[in-house]
């Protein structure tokens, strides 16, 4: 069960977080033909930023409008994260939360009893999407990713918040267990 949390996780954090880089490589668009580039709106920089950034207003809060847009990019490999991994998962989402988090919730098709501890679930992912995860936040710099793991009666497994901090520490704890 670990093994497919961790591998779904990484496979649409990356193709998520690919889609919405600055850079539209080909392994971005060869990984799925549905896959979608976007590039930031000029609005992200700081010359422009307060004049031309306007909010969306969400259940969730004010979110910017190009991190929506950003999030709304992500929405074709969403679709394909769906059929590829339609054994496991009856739904996968990718939404935008206030200010600036990205929500993946995952629902389990069969009801599961999870073999991981939180905490080791996140430092995977914290590991696992460290490299998309500081692209996206040296364009947002209030970026942060939210994994929810709901079994198929819609009970929550897992709920973690993956953050700055996160990432910085896993890349830590990689690189001096590596040595």
């Amino acid at each position: 069960m670990k093994k497919i949390l961790i591998t779904t996780t990484l496979a649409l954090a990356l193709l998520s977080l690919g889609a919405c880089s600055k850079k539209s490589d080909a392994s971005h668009k060869s990984s799925s033909s549905s896959t979608s580039s976007f590039s930031f709106p000029s609005s992200t920089s700081s010359s422009s930023k307060a004049s031309s950034s306007s909010k969306v207003e969400t259940p969730t809060g004010n979110i910017d409008s190009s991190f929506q847009k950003a999030v709304d990019a992500t929405q074709p490999t969403v679709a394909t994260m769906k059929e590829t991994y339609k054994d496991t998962y009856s739904d996968i989402t990718a939404t935008a939360e206030a200010p600036q988090t990205i929500v993946y919730t995952y629902t389990y098709r069969n009801q599961i009893t999870p073999t991981a501890t939180k905490e080791a679930v996140a430092k995977q992912l914290a590991t696992a999407t460290a490299s998309e995860f500081n692209q996206f936040s040296a364009v947002f710099p209030n970026f942060k990713e939210r994994y929810i793991y709901l079994n198929s009666d819609k009970s929550e497994l897992y709920n973690i918040l993956v953050t700055k901090e996160d990432v910085t520490a896993a890349q830590a704890s990689s690189a001096s267990s590596s040595k």
